[in-house]
């Protein structure tokens, strides 16, 4: 005998408007929340200082799918690990090169190196794996947020 139990659609279960919207999307509000707060802390420090922090935070970024990705288990496939390790070793040469520049060309390297790692997010999204979905949505927004500001508002 089959059931023939239905479903309520997605948006039926989680509400609609506003409420609704948020309920779905909350990883993109934590994702410009987080930004923001990056920005509101980072802004009143000198401009070399934002460059040091920018810089090693997208190899942060990195090394946190690395290490996520180590804990659930993921990387025992060769091929995520390889993935991850190059992520880390080209996230760090990001790093490295914008805190080698001076400050104009320096914020153009790091909103290279955040797009670099929003796409990173996408991918992960798209594959659910190394990291959960919530996560590379949100990182995905943050680097976004902080790339567009680098390149509209620059430093300082």
């Amino acid at each position: 005998m089959t059931s023939t139990a239905t479903t309520a659609p997605p948006t039926a279960r989680r509400g609609s408007g506003l409420r609704g919207l948020l309920a779905r999307r909350w990883p993109t509000a934590l994702g410009t929340l987080a930004a923001a707060n990056s920005f509101a802390l980072v802004a009143q420090l000198p401009q070399l200082a934002q460059v040091w922090i920018s810089a090693w935070s997208v190899l942060l970024a990195a090394v946190v799918y690395l290490a996520w990705g180590t804990v659930r288990g993921d990387l025992g496939n060769r091929r995520l690990l390889t993935a991850q390790t190059a992520a880390v070793l080209g996230f760090g040469a990001v790093a490295i090169g914008a805190v080698a520049v001076d400050l104009d060309v320096a914020r153009h390297v790091l909103a290279a190196g955040w797009l670099a790692h929003a796409a990173w997010d996408v991918a992960h999204h798209r594959l659910g794996r190394v990291v959960p979905r919530w996560y590379a949505e949100t990182c995905l927004v943050a680097d976004l947020t902080i790339a567009a500001a680098l390149l509209t508002v620059g430093l300082g």
